[in-house]
């Protein structure tokens, strides 16, 4: 790697930064490692008071060489100032390497890496700034709208990969499920960001808990479970370090475990008390929370994580309205669900359709007596197939039951998404 540290004023498009001399969290800037592309980059990152970065030569443009007067070595003076089909390549080739990786698993790791930054600045005592938060939401947010479905793939993955449930995986999950929602509620796009970045926060105050007692917390009681439920104001307290975080933001911080009944935590507020963002943030809390393994508890299917949640609207605990908002949103069968079709065939939901919610997309793996498709048949069952086989679902399976791996599946999904 050939690189240079050069000073912001020698700054030009067509160089690829790969350090600057600010720290991430005070930037927004979702990675530093990035190909300098316009003069509002450049004059972004001085407003930000970078003044010193450091550049990759072999990936972008070098300096341009010094005048002819120099006694330099004349093959120290070959031609490397920035020129228009240099730029046009570099530009090209990063369009190339950008369509042959899908984008929802580009946008899910490069988040993920972002939110793990941003929980061991917080354990150092660094909260994030609003301007980087706002960032990974933001991109996040695009590709939710570009196409739910497939970040709606990246989270059922991860579920399936991840051993225990980690607060980083947490959170960039309970963002994503945020964002879906807030979309189908019709927020408008500032407020989507403020509810993506109160669930990204959500758990900030943990990190200010014992570890041990944070990653035993499904099993704790009596004043162990006092003591976590403090993560909730001590969030809002670290978070508030940082000057201009959204009063919107650090209320879901303070108020997701609150529930409309006034059995919630850490106030005891009633449902006309409770910021409505953070009711959102606190549903979809709740059914990651089911939905993901932590300690010796097990995740539960989704299926059964969605009945859970419309009982919780049943008996009160949160607002009927939004219970079914958010089931709208992911689905009677979210994404990642298995399930045996009227047929005997069974398949695996790789997309919702969000007005006929017993009609999800889906790949049917095998045929009525078993045996599996050579290659998955992907069926929206809301429309009418050319057979005119009518597939319903019948009911749901448990893949650790039936021992499917549904992981394979949904990522041939997702690398053959359109």
């Amino acid at each position: 790697m050939a690189t240079r540290r050069i000073t912001i004023e020698q700054l030009i498009p067509g160089m690829f930064i790969i350090e600057m001399d600010v720290p991430w969290y005070r930037t927004p800037f979702l990675s530093h490692k990035r190909l300098i592309k316009d003069q509002q980059t450049i004059q972004l990152m001085k407003q930000h008071g970078i003044k010193m970065v450091t550049i990759d030569t072999g990936k972008g443009l070098d300096l341009p060489s010094e005048p002819s007067t120099n006694t330099q070595h004349p093959a120290s003076q070959q031609a490397t100032t920035p020129d228009v089909p240099l730029l046009e390549q570099e530009a090209k080739r990063a369009s190339e390497a950008k369509s042959e990786d899908h984008a929802a698993t580009v946008i899910y790791a490069q988040a993920r890496e972002a939110v793990e930054r941003i929980f061991d600045d917080l354990e150092q005592g660094l909260p994030p700034s609003p301007e980087a938060t706002k960032a990974i939401v933001s991109n996040v947010l695009g590709q939710i709208l570009s196409d739910r479905a497939a970040m709606s793939m990246q989270v059922a993955i991860h579920k399936i990969r991840q051993f225990d449930r980690s607060l980083t995986a947490h959170a960039l999950d309970t963002c994503i499920l945020s964002l879906v929602v807030a979309i189908e509620s019709g927020l408008d796009q500032p407020t989507q960001e403020q509810v993506g970045m109160g669930a990204l926060l959500h758990d900030a105050g943990y990190v200010r808990l014992p570890r041990n007692l944070v990653r035993r917390r499904e099993e704790c009681g009596g004043q162990e479970k006092i003591l976590l439920q403090q993560h909730c104001t001590l969030g809002v307290a670290l978070l508030s370090e940082h000057p201009g975080m959204p009063e919107a933001v650090l209320r879901i911080v303070k108020e997701h475990h609150e529930r409309a009944d006034r059995s919630g935590f850490p106030a005891g507020l009633g449902n006309d008390q409770i910021l409505r963002l953070a009711q959102i943030v606190g549903i979809v809390n709740y059914y990651d929370g089911m939905v993901s393994r932590c300690g010796a508890r097990p995740a539960m299917i989704p299926h059964d994580a969605v009945r859970q949640l419309f009982l919780s609207g049943e008996r009160g605990q949160f607002e009927k309205s939004l219970v079914e908002l958010m089931i709208r949103s992911i689905g009677v069968y979210p994404v990642g669900s298995f399930v045996r079709l009227n047929t005997g065939e069974q398949a695996v939901v790789v997309g919702v359709n969000p007005q006929q919610r017993l009609k999800p997309l889906v790949k049917i793996m095998t045929d009525s007596q078993g045996g599996s498709y050579a290659t998955p048949i992907k069926v929206d069952l809301a429309v009418p197939s050319p057979d005119h086989t009518v597939r319903t679902v019948l009911h749901v399976l448990d893949p650790a039951q039936e021992r499917v791996n549904i992981g394979i599946y949904l990522d041939q999904s997702l690398s053959r998404a359109a």
